[in-house]
């Protein structure tokens, strides 16, 4: 629970200070993370041809970074994402995301998944309520204009959450988020050019695209 809260607003100041196509994506690396936190917490290992799945899709975010289609520049990227915040940040918001469905999975073995969420979101209100209580005594009438995207927001990540565990629980937990980070790359990059205009570039696409391969191995 605490190891959301925390990622959930490094998510939040990465995403505010970058392009949404460009720090999306590098969560593609929780599946490296999880693969990892999955086989010495779950004991749970993957064939030789989805971990080169998991490989390929980091390499696919490499692309995504780099400047032109060309070996040289590929190692490039990892100095470009060295010297950017929202990118280091990134990181550190997949790792945190890559071991939060392992220990729900571990927690599921003892509980049910309605207790579990019910629980975690009960803790989560209370923690958040109480460091930005002074703030919300500040808020302003006027503030409550964007109410209704405020409820969707809030209702598809209460989705999202409880779709997760449903697939926890089915699948291997790399694979799930192989495929969750996969639909996220494409999703980034559409949402970011139609509602921010964020350029899509030849390395976007291509990018994505050896993301997407990567989903279809581990598949």
């Amino acid at each position: 629970m605490l190891l959301g809260i925390f990622s959930a607003f490094i998510f939040l100041k990465s995403i505010k200070e970058s392009e949404l196509s460009l720090t999306i994506p590098l969560l593609s690396f929780s599946p490296l993370f999880s693969s990892i936190f999955a086989f010495i917490l779950l004991d749970e290992t993957l064939n030789i041809k989805q971990y080169f799945g998991v490989f390929t899709i980091i390499f696919g975010t490499l692309v995504l970074y780099s400047e032109k289609i060309e070996p040289s520049f590929f190692l490039k990227s990892f100095l470009n994402i060295k010297n950017n915040l929202s990118a280091k940040l990134m990181i550190l918001v997949s790792f945190c995301w890559s071991l939060t469905p392992v220990l729900d999975k571990i927690c599921l073995k003892h509980s049910s998944m309605n207790i579990h969420g019910l629980v975690q979101a009960i803790s989560t209100f209370v923690i958040l309520f109480f460091f930005s209580f002074r703030e919300i005594k500040q808020i302003k009438t006027k503030k409550f204009k964007n109410l209704k995207l405020i409820i969707v927001t809030v209702s598809i990540g209460a989705l999202a959450t409880v779709l997760q565990f449903y697939a926890i629980i089915l699948n291997f937990v790399p694979i799930m988020e192989s495929i969750k980070r996969a639909v996220g790359q494409f999703c980034a990059v559409g949402f970011g050019n139609l509602f921010f205009k964020e350029r899509v570039s030849s390395q976007k696409i291509i990018g994505v695209s050896v993301l997407s391969l990567g989903v279809y191995l581990i598949v």
